[in-house]
């Protein structure tokens, strides 16, 4: 992917992932989607079981599975087939960031500032310090030509950032 579109795409995947937003803070059920679902159906064990060819030991295990975060994604899917569900899953971003461009925005702002606060530091040294005023402009601008290029650098470790 060429890095000028970026910005492009990154507009086009945070509208698809917009409906996910709201639910990435829903608790999932304590006894997992899997099995409040097939609950929430009348569905048996036995009844899913058969619908899915397995044993009733299957489901039971796929269920705890899910409930442990390790099942597959194709096993969930089947199982949600066998139901006459979909199964739907997305990454999206972490609380406190509304979007992907969001999160490019930070990470951008988090290097522009360590690059002209490193710059800044040099230059008072010398006795020749930059007023806050600018230096929050070439921030801003630094910020922003990070962001028009792509430039990959706003994913390496950035001084201060948590890990």
């Amino acid at each position: 992917m060429k890095r000028k579109g970026l910005s492009k795409n990154r507009s086009l995947l945070d509208a698809k992932l917009a409906p996910f937003i709201s639910l990435r803070d829903d608790a999932i059920p304590q006894s997992g989607w899997l099995k409040a679902v097939r609950s929430t159906l009348g569905l048996s064990i036995m009844q899913l079981a058969k619908r899915l060819k397995c044993r009733d030991t299957g489901v039971l295990r796929l269920e705890q599975r899910e409930q442990a975060g390790t099942a597959s994604l194709a096993t969930l899917d089947r199982a949600a087939k066998a139901m006459n569900c979909r199964l739907v899953w997305a990454i999206v971003p972490e609380q406190g960031n509304s979007s992907l461009s969001d999160i490019v925005e930070k990470r951008a702002r988090m290097l522009a500032t360590q690059m002209v606060h490193r710059v800044d530091q040099n230059m008072k040294l010398e006795s020749q310090g930059i007023h806050e005023d600018v230096v929050r402009k070439q921030i801003d601008d630094l910020t922003n030509e990070l962001i028009r290029n792509g430039d990959a650098r706003i994913w390496d470790h950035i001084e201060g950032e948590q890990a």
